[in-house]
């Protein structure tokens, strides 16, 4: 009866919908996650914001001991790693930042929702904390990783944040391709989705925005080596 109520409560899971954007220079990448079902998750002062991590904090003459504090939440820090995603597929910036100016993938994952992943809060250039809330330094170390300065808004990320290098909990739901991803490498990733089970379209751009467009499985690997001989 234990066990039952344990796949139920796994079955009342939030899930949130991701797309990592990668570029068809990142080929092993894309293969990694689609065939392994994980994802990279790096070390956040890599990160392309500078202002990656950094905090301003308040706190009046309650507060004891503030820099064994500021210590604690700086060591935290750096135990995370973080994985970016966005919750949209259908943006021109970022398939122009992230996927080579459309020449890679979109792949939409499934997550389970839990306190390590979740929707970044956009604001000032510094993380603004105040330390007469009573919260855990490992709680404030997660709520500065998961906010950045408001000119990354257009990213609309999603953020994991992991102890480890690679994130396994997820679901490969799509793999979406650009307008401009070599067709040799489309099709060899139709070809592996398809195999996978995993669905594979291609994205499609016209006056009303984005949508996407469904694709023919290729079932024959042949079918692409001929392709390539004819290339």
């Amino acid at each position: 009866m234990k066990r039952k109520t344990n796949n139920t409560q796994e079955q009342r899971k939030k899930k949130v919908k991701a797309f990592k954007f990668k570029s068809s220079l990142q080929f092993d990448h894309i293969l990694d996650i689609i065939i392994n079902k994980r994802l990279y998750c790096s070390d956040w002062l890599k990160l392309n914001d500078p202002m990656e991590g950094q905090f301003a904090y308040s706190y009046n003459n309650e507060v004891k001991k503030v820099s064994e504090i500021i210590n604690g939440i700086v060591d935290k820090k750096k135990q995370y790693k973080v994985c970016s995603l966005s919750s949209i597929y259908n943006s021109h910036l970022l398939w122009a930042h992230y996927a080579n100016g459309f020449d890679g993938v979109a792949i939409e994952v499934e997550l389970n929702e839990n306190k390590y992943i979740q929707r970044v809060n956009y604001g000032g250039v510094f993380a603004g904390i105040n330390l007469n809330n009573n919260m855990e330094t490992d709680e404030i170390a997660r709520t500065i990783l998961f906010s950045k300065y408001i000119e990354w808004n257009y990213e609309k990320e999603i953020r994991i944040l992991s102890h480890q290098e690679y994130y396994y909990d997820l679901k490969i739901k799509r793999v979406i391709a650009g307008t401009r991803i070599n067709k040799i490498l489309c099709d060899t990733l139709n070809f592996i989705c398809h195999n996978l089970g995993i669905p594979f379209s291609k994205i499609g751009i016209g006056d009303e925005g984005m949508d996407i467009d469904f694709v023919n499985p290729i079932k024959n690997f042949k079918t692409i080596l001929e392709a390539e001989d004819n290339f």
